[in-house]
């Protein structure tokens, strides 16, 4: 029988777990109480420490999510920014977005690379692991003209960032919300990164934190709201930052995995890691009628690196 679930991932960079839990939180500050609702009631916890001690870092983290390997502990330490040789290897051997190319589903980077083309971007010290990963994989992108045609997401979901530079309107997170949706339609696997939110932490200024999780916020629910039936929203991040504005760096704290849909059969497969009973009244499915699996695919997902391999079960 053919697997017709779609996934949207968003990475939501530097997005951890607040110490003091999500009640008392930057979060439950400045998003909405649908956002809220999101990180309270259907995500979990994953480790971003990966058994290597220090501070989680962006390029180590991010190899690990997009290709189920340990980065961090193949380097023996936490990697910042952008992905060297050793890391560039680990990715273009395997990723995301290969794997599941193998399996015959299709796949899309929803970011619009406008300042600059995707092979200038690769052959600098500046390539992202996303751009890494889709520079060896499907080595197309969104561009320019994508983005003016509403076919594309610039990484600031309201385009403010090149508003003035490109003479682009801005947008509002409500429709850049659509726009991602009508770029997922006919796509297996759709991957949107978002790293403001890291920027937002790493420059310890609270009003800059409370926009970019408003935006973020609105974009998010918005997604939720109208998500079509038999696809999964997952949102998760590489390591935490932006949850403790007190420190200029990263945090060791783990980040969240949020997974929602509208099809009740996608949450038998994450059933008994995301609370069952909790979603399933959200729901209002008597779990007494609802079969689950005794083996399930998010039943060892504890740490970043298993992101990689529920996508890949999700999707089979």
């Amino acid at each position: 029988m053919k697997n017709n679930t779609k996934v949207i991932m968003i990475m939501v960079d530097g997005f951890g777990i607040p110490v003091a839990g999500w009640n008392d939180s930057v979060y439950a500050k400045y998003c909405s109480k649908e956002f809220m609702d999101l990180l309270v009631n259907y995500s979990i916890p994953l480790d971003a420490g990966l058994g290597v001690p220090g501070i989680p870092q962006s390029a180590t983290g991010q190899t690990a999510l997009f290709t189920g390997i340990n980065a961090a502990e193949a380097m023996n330490k936490h990697h910042p920014g952008f992905p060297g040789p050793t890391l560039k290897k680990i990715i273009k051997e395997q990723n995301i977005f290969k794997a599941l190319l193998k399996k015959n589903k299709s796949v899309i980077f929803a970011n619009a690379y406008v300042k600059y083309s995707i092979e200038k971007v690769a052959s600098s010290r500046f390539c992202s692991v996303t751009s890494c990963m889709v520079s060896n994989t499907i080595n197309s992108v969104f561009n320019y003209k994508s983005l003016l045609l509403n076919k594309s997401i610039y990484h600031d979901i309201t385009r403010e960032t090149i508003a003035p530079e490109h003479n682009i309107t801005t947008i509002l997170p409500e429709e850049a919300a659509h726009h991602l949706l009508n770029v997922s339609k006919n796509v297996d696997f759709t991957l949107f990164e978002y790293f403001m939110t890291d920027v937002a932490g790493h420059s310890q200024k609270e009003d800059i934190l409370k926009k970019i999780l408003n935006t973020l916020s609105s974009f998010v629910v918005t997604i939720k709201a109208d998500l079509p039936d038999n696809t999964l929203l997952m949102i998760t991040s590489d390591h935490g930052n932006c949850e403790n504005l007190s420190v200029p760096g990263h945090t060791v704290n783990p980040v969240p995995l949020i997974c929602y849909t509208k099809t009740s059969s996608l949450f038998e497969k994450l059933f008994p890691f995301l609370g069952a009973a909790r979603i399933y009244k959200q729901l209002k499915i008597k779990i007494s009628s609802v079969y689950c699996p005794k083996k399930t695919v998010l039943s060892k997902a504890k740490s970043i690196i298993d992101v990689y391999n529920l996508i890949i079960k999700i999707l089979d």
